[in-house]
């Protein structure tokens, strides 16, 4: 029964999910995606009790990956004892931006662009307030290591540069005409970028 119950429980993912994704979150309704996925919509009630239920199900593969992602970038920051800013860094940080984005492009159009109205629509600004905490520990814990590193970065600055990633993850992913080798290559360029602007300003 158990196994049952988990079957139709991912009908109603899936098919709202192709919904979500072709009509958007508002324009999507719970007699459609009954419908689409052929379950009765009192029965859908069963295990969904609202619309947005269903939109965060849908999104909770991405969810749970940003959340992993995010920890562990914690963690590495509470244990630095260096300043890292190799090649191999980076080079780690380019695989899994892309993989996140190409894994899970179309949630993460829904998540940044279709969640207004849902329990999610504050996720963007939730998620550069752990990008600025992040960075700012990250900062405050080097100069323990490090006390001759001098450095006054701007809280507006930490603002600009975490919503930066956002910005452009979005860009990336609401076009259907970029690529994973052209993102590939612009997110490599931009990571670049974005080290030697840092590592000037750590050392200013």
């Amino acid at each position: 029964m158990k196994i049952l119950k988990e079957d139709i429980r991912s009908r109603i993912v899936i098919a709202a999910r192709r919904e979500f994704i072709n009509n958007g979150f508002r324009k999507t309704s719970m007699r459609t995606i009954s419908a689409k996925s052929g379950v009765v919509l009192g029965n859908i009630y069963n295990y969904f009790k609202t619309k947005d239920d269903i939109f965060y199900a849908v999104l909770r593969p991405l969810l749970a990956v940003l959340d992993e992602r995010m920890s562990s970038y914690h963690i590495e920051h509470n244990k630095i004892d260096q300043l890292d800013f190799s090649m191999q860094g980076q080079k780690d940080l380019l695989r899994e931006t892309l993989k996140i984005i190409f894994l899970y492009k179309e949630e993460l159009k829904l998540l940044l662009f279709e969640s207004k109205g849902t329990s999610l629509e504050a996720f963007r600004e939730n998620f550069i307030e752990k990008q600025i905490a992040i960075s700012k520990e990250y900062i405050d814990q080097m100069q323990k290591v490090y006390p001759q590193i001098q450095t006054n970065v701007s809280s507006l600055f930490f603002r600009l540069s975490s919503s930066t990633w956002v910005t452009i993850i979005g860009e990336i992913v609401s076009s259907a005409e970029i690529r994973k080798e052209e993102a590939k290559q612009a997110l490599s360029e931009y990571i670049r970028y974005n080290t030697a602007g840092w590592r000037e300003l750590i050392n200013q």
